[in-house]
């Protein structure tokens, strides 16, 4: 952009800006020339690029830099305006997705556009032609880092008794920037919002959330942080092992009409009948459905039938599994990292952590006896075996691909015992070489501990892959005896199954935030979650692992500031808490 442009486009926003009802609004005084920048934003003309400083002491960018427009088409498309309305835009940016909203709108609408920053305000007056918005006499702008000013300015103009409904529209950067500004504001909001009670449950402040067989992995901990948000939250607890499907389906039928929730919450689509009954009838309920994926969600998903609902939200632990979720049919996809809960994991008193004091450990699972289990539903016979083994061998060598994938690169897609596999057992048939080559992977990074004698906490699986220096104990409880394990343990030692492209696993964060120190393999989600080198230590190739651990062994003071601060990191942006909340962020915007 040209300065003469540039002074341009200031110069008419002025002009439109100087015509509103000042009564209106809530905006900063007016300058009569363009500010410098200031520390809150920071902004390239050329390609009017705007980041923001986040709540949290980050920068994030506000919009796309390369198709800003697209962006801004995708969002305003996702606004549900129905016929009449006030829509309460939250964060302006530069503006994109205000100017395409305004086409959208009818006669009846009205806009209400909500910016933390003044900075960010006048950089959008700077870059964007909003002279369509400052024109328009059905907006309103309120435009102060005080959410209460904000609030008690709006609720004064706005009246609830006019039948208008309240539509949200979140800008998503500027949510994710400020996010404590705007839910702050849309806390003070909805209890005068025209029509917010007759609008979905999960809208609401606090709302009821069922949580389908709490003591399943994860669950638990989901239970306990919707709680600590204030959500009420009811279960339905069933055998998955005894339990029959109709069983099953029946009692969360139940449950669902007996307490009426807001929210339906489970991991892994635990619960959920292959037939699509329960999805179809949370639909007519209108009822979000929550599953959240802590495993390959494309191995699972694919058992399922039914056309996916609108109302069903799928979280990605791993955010490489978007796209082959999304391709199932599912429009609502989000990628949501694991986290811990600090209730559970967090530091202990010396002489409780005494007795389990190691210099080395791993704990994990063998996989034995897991990939055996699947092989038993498959053909027994030596050429299927074989089959077996170069399938597997083919993952090992290039991983993170679908069967399909892996078996039409080795050409054995038409192979008749592969093409005469049921969907079941195909699907069967890729969860199995996943585990194996997971498993010939994660011993062949263990074995490189051997010079230090460690302890493996796991199955009796272990007992046939490993001896000599390697001391086997038996599985420890979760709960109550890993976080000692962790927090006692010199050098805890994790190795990420190949289902995980880019994602960490639990050890991750549950070892720091018990106290532990944690040698990990690389992944590209570490970057985004911790500083690593100072938060966190990782190899990034099996050779390294020897010299690594050696040195953690010895360098007593490096290993107990590193776990210092990737606690705190944890506990400041990684607990269930804040997923939870995002996750809840998420659907409210969404829903």
């Amino acid at each position: 952009m040209g300065h003469g442009q540039g002074r341009a486009i200031w110069a008419a926003n002025l002009t439109a800006w100087r015509g509103r009802d000042k009564a209106r609004d809530l905006l900063p005084a007016i300058p009569e020339d363009p500010p410098a920048w200031g520390r809150t934003v920071s902004v390239s003309e050329s390609d009017a690029a705007l980041k923001v400083l986040g709540e949290t002491g980050k920068l994030i960018s506000l919009h796309s830099p390369t198709a800003p427009w697209k962006e801004a088409e995708r969002l305003a498309d996702r606004v549900d305006l129905g016929e009449s309305g006030t829509v309460l835009v939250l964060g302006l940016g530069l503006g994109y997705h205000v100017l395409k909203l305004l086409p959208r709108l009818n006669p009846e609408h009205r806009v209400i556009i909500v910016e933390k920053e003044p900075e960010v305000f006048l950089a959008a007056l700077r870059i964007q032609d909003l002279t369509a918005v400052l024109a328009e006499s059905r907006t309103t702008l309120a435009v102060d880092p005080d959410f209460r000013k904000v609030s008690r300015h709006l609720l004064k103009h706005f009246f609830p008794g006019d039948g208008q409904r309240l539509i949200f529209f979140g800008h998503p950067p500027s949510l994710r920037a400020h996010n404590t500004f705007y839910q702050e504001v849309i806390r003070r909001l909805k209890p005068s919002a025209p029509g917010t009670q007759a609008r979905r449950g999960v809208r609401q402040e606090r709302f009821r959330v069922l949580i389908i067989n709490p003591d399943y992995f994860l669950i638990p901990e989901a239970g306990r942080a919707f709680r600590d948000l204030g959500h009420e939250v009811k279960a339905v607890l069933f055998d998955k092992r005894r339990d029959n499907g109709e069983e099953v389906v029946r009692r969360i039928l139940a449950e669902v009409k007996a307490c009426r929730p807001d929210l339906v919450f489970t991991v892994n689509h635990l619960g959920l009948d292959r037939e699509g009954l329960l999805m179809e009838f949370f639909h007519r309920l209108k009822v979000p459905f929550v599953s959240w994926y802590v495993d390959s969600p494309a191995i699972i998903l694919n058992l399922y039938a039914g056309q996916p609902s609108e109302m069903a939200y799928i979280f990605v632990w791993d955010p490489t599994y978007t796209p082959e979720v999304k391709a199932l049919g599912f429009q609502k996809v989000f990628p949501l990292p694991l986290a811990t809960d600090p209730h559970i994991f967090k530091p202990r008193p010396a002489s409780v952590l005494a007795p389990w004091e190691n210099q080395v450990a791993f704990v994990g699972n063998s996989l034995v006896k897991a990939v055996a289990e699947k092989l038993a539903r498959l053909p027994a016979s030596p050429e299927f075996e074989r089959l077996f083994q170069r399938l597997t061998q083919a993952y090992l060598d290039k991983p993170f691909r679908p069967f399909k994938d892996v078996a039409e690169k080795e050409d054995l897609a038409g192979h008749p015992l592969i093409a005469g596999l049921s969907h079941t057992e195909r699907t069967d048939l890729g969860a199995a070489i996943i585990w194996e080559a997971t498993r010939v992977h994660r011993l062949g990074c263990v074995e490189q501990l051997a010079p230090f004698k460690p302890v493996i906490y796991g199955d009796p699986g272990w007992r046939q892959l490993t001896g000599g220096p390697f001391r086997l104990r038996p599985e420890v409880n979760y709960f109550d005896e890993l976080p000692l394990v962790y927090g006692a343990t010199a050098v805890n030692f994790n190795v990420t199954s190949l289902q995980m492209k880019a994602a960490v696993n639990q050890r991750v964060f549950d070892a720091p935030a018990a106290g532990g120190f944690l040698l990990t393999d690389f992944k590209p989600q570490l970057d985004e979650l911790f500083q690593v080198g100072r938060e966190i230590i990782c190899y990034r190739h099996p050779g390294e692992i020897p010299e690594l651990t050696r040195y953690y062994l010895k360098a007593d003071r490096d290993r107990n500031e590193i776990v210092s601060r990737g606690r705190r990191r944890i506990l400041a942006e990684h607990t269930y808490k804040h997923r939870l909340r995002t996750m809840v962020d998420i659907i409210r915007r969404t829903v």
